[in-house]
């Protein structure tokens, strides 16, 4: 028969009602209540235990979560440097192209050369006033050369004259000289370092470091003087004074000479330019930009102009 007290069995009877239960909690080991969820059991150290966990698979997984963000942010400013770098070039391209259409309306047309003119040309009107004087001693040098082709023309047709052997294949050598490294040179090295001073896109200062390089290994070559070869250089000229041939012998001298200002000229110009180059921070990626850019460019141009000429027959 019960005694009629209702709380005979409850658990109160031993327990501080005004206790923490997170408290008590605490006290007792998680692995009792690790995954039960019975009726009447306190869920303050399962909820935990269940942090726990989470805490646990977070710390474990955040690495490779991490390094896959790192992997995609290193990707998108990969992408943005190269947009970045297009976007320069273009706009290279418009500001030379807004100072093209300035110039003609403020200075007039082609004045290079002068005989013919084909291109618009002034270093006072084109090139930065800190860099003009680089440009005329550039320019002076390129002068040089056709004054050193058209003597050394002169000094092979004399060793010719005089008698000297091969001083046919020498001659005819040097007027192909007369042409060739005449149009040469201006083209692939002289325009390309003016270019890169008016505009200062990285293609151009590449294009003169390649080809400027092999014109100085040419003048030290055609110094030497190797017969057959169109040079009065060195060796010729020693053939030249053992046959007597004094005046020949003298234009000989003249002819080495220049062929070495020529390549000493033109060494210490290279260097001068590349420090430039270097102190502008041009890169060969934006070399290969710009050329790029270039090339989609003159694609459009012929394209656009292939669809007018096409359209114009229909």
């Amino acid at each position: 028969m019960s005694s009629g007290n209702p709380f005979e069995h409850a658990d109160y009877n031993n327990t501080n009602p005004f206790e923490d239960s997170n408290q008590i909690q605490a006290d007792v080991p998680l692995t009792d209540h690790a995954g039960k969820a019975e009726v009447g059991q306190d869920y303050t150290s399962y909820t935990q235990y269940g942090d726990n966990q989470s805490s646990v698979y977070q710390t474990t997984t955040a690495a490779p979560t991490n390094a896959a963000d790192d992997a995609k942010n290193a990707a998108k400013a990969a992408e943005l440097r190269r947009r970045e770098e297009e976007l320069a070039a273009r706009e290279h391209e418009i500001q030379a192209a807004q100072a093209e259409a300035e110039r003609v309306r403020t200075q007039g047309k082609n004045n290079f050369p002068k005989f013919y003119p084909l291109i618009y040309m002034s270093i006072p009107a084109e090139i930065p006033k800190a860099h003009q004087a680089t440009v005329k001693f550039i320019y002076n040098i390129w002068l040089a050369l056709l004054g050193t082709l058209a003597l050394n023309f002169l000094a092979c047709m004399l060793m010719l004259f005089a008698g000297i052997p091969n001083g046919a294949a020498d001659m005819g050598v040097s007027l192909g000289y007369c042409f060739t490294i005449t149009a040469a040179s201006f083209l692939l090295w002289y325009r390309p370092v003016y270019n890169a001073f008016m505009k200062e896109m990285s293609m151009y200062y590449y294009f003169y470091f390649i080809f400027n390089g092999f014109h100085i290994l040419f003048a030290f070559y055609m110094s030497l003087g190797f017969p057959s070869t169109g040079s009065a250089g060195l060796i010729n000229m020693i053939q030249v004074f053992n046959g007597k041939h004094i005046f020949a012998g003298i234009l000989c001298v003249f002819s080495t000479a220049l062929w070495f200002v020529q390549g000493f000229g033109g060494l210490f110009f290279y260097r001068k330019v590349h420090q430039h180059y270097s102190q502008q921070g041009h890169t060969f990626d934006q070399a290969k930009a710009q050329v790029t850019s270039s090339a989609v460019r003159n694609e459009a141009v012929r394209g656009a102009a292939w669809s007018a000429a096409t359209s114009g027959r229909v």
